[in-house]
């Protein structure tokens, strides 16, 4: 039996626009001996399995997805001790190509800011392991009529993190290398919209990497010491704020507001322990005690909505930026919603002495609740 004709012109425009994206690719490798702009350019494919983290995505997923990603690193001059405590990373950005070979999940595209650390830094043949942050697309997201069956992607504008460990194999000419990896890549869109299970894909990559001959040498920065406010803590007040909404699908948008006090305390130039406490304020959970009062004919408090956990999290320091993680337990839990253990992952930039900001994921047992927006203060 043939196939369609409309069906038939689709998959070759595909292939032809993949096509011209390989070209354009390696149209950039080649070029790049007579650039100074970037240290290095990279690019690989991938094969992946999409993983089934809840039952309700068992029909969404359908085969191994595949896709390509490139990356571009920019030169790095600059004099700051965090770049020789952790030997000088590659920063610079990445995009990705995932297709979920699915008729439900679709296909989605992700642009990142990466950080890529040498773990083998003395070694001919090297390893490397690569983090990045960024925003993501998904072309075949939920939708009650066309696409109910997407429990993972609930709109079309997701937030994306990835993770990679490659292994680097130089040959033919000391600036080219073969690479060789695995990955772990993240789409959600963080409760702005539910659905919102978000979709783990774990990936085998193959590429080729391009080294620029015209970096410079590292530069020489100032000797390491450990901060001398180590021994002392620290106290610090955060004031974080965002919308986002319940796990009822269309119940709408409502805003959040959480106010935290924690005291941290620099360990070495690494890292810094931080252990607080926080108070949430968040009308999504007041509408939902709302609808679950209705739903099952219960008098539910609708008033008492606002939380109060204590959580004991770290710091991993980056020159002006953090990465932060935390682990808390709500206290004051009167009314249940996921789970009373919850988790915080983001990124802090330092704008002061006393004053940073955040911007952080906020999850119930790995489950997103809200992007959280943050300004605070430390003492």
């Amino acid at each position: 039996m043939q196939k369609p004709l409309n069906l038939e012109l689709e998959l070759e425009c595909n292939m032809i626009r993949k096509i011209h994206i390989l070209f354009l690719f390696f149209s950039v490798i080649s070029s790049a001996q007579n650039t100074s702009l970037f240290k290095s350019i990279e690019g690989d494919f991938f094969i992946g399995k999409n993983i089934a983290h809840d039952k309700s995505l068992n029909t969404a997923i359908q085969g191994n997805s595949y896709g390509f990603m490139v990356l571009f690193n920019t030169k790095n001059n600059q004099k700051f001790k965090f770049y020789d405590l952790y030997n000088y990373p590659d920063k610079g950005f990445s995009l990705f190509y995932l297709n979920y070979n699915s008729s439900i999940l679709g296909e989605a595209i992700g642009g990142y800011r990466h950080y890529t650390y040498n773990l083998t830094p003395t070694h001919k043949n090297q390893l490397y392991f690569t983090t990045g942050f960024g925003l993501g697309y998904a072309n075949l997201p939920y939708n009650a009529i066309t696409n109910n069956q997407n429990f993972a992607l609930g709109s079309n504008l997701l937030v994306s993190a990835f993770l990679k460990l490659q292994y680097f194999k130089y040959f033919l000419h000391k600036n080219i290398a073969l690479t060789s990896g695995i990955s772990l890549v993240h789409f959600s869109n963080i409760a702005f919209k539910n659905p919102n299970l978000g979709i783990n894909t774990v990936s085998l990559h193959f590429g080729i990497k391009y080294q620029n001959s015209s970096t410079k040498t590292k530069p020489q920065s100032e000797p390491l010491a450990t901060s001398k406010n180590s021994h002392k803590w620290n106290y610090n007040i955060m004031v974080r704020a965002g919308y986002n909404e319940s796990l009822i699908i269309d119940s709408g948008l409502f805003p959040f507001y959480t106010f935290s006090f924690y005291g941290s305390k620099i360990i070495n130039n690494y890292s810094t322990l931080t252990v607080g406490a926080d108070f949430f304020n968040s009308k999504f959970l007041k509408e939902y005690i709302k609808n679950e009062a209705i739903a099952t004919g219960k008098n539910y408090n609708a008033n008492d909505y606002n939380r109060l956990g204590i959580f004991i999290g770290h710091e991993l320091t980056q020159n002006h930026f953090a990465f932060v993680s935390q682990i808390g337990y709500y206290v004051y839990y009167p009314f249940p919603y996921i789970s009373r253990l919850y988790e915080r992952f983001g990124f802090k930039y330092k704008v002061s002495k006393h004053l940073f900001s955040e911007v952080t994921l906020k999850a119930n047992l790995f489950r997103a609740e809200s992007l959280e927006i943050g300004l605070g203060y430390k003492f």
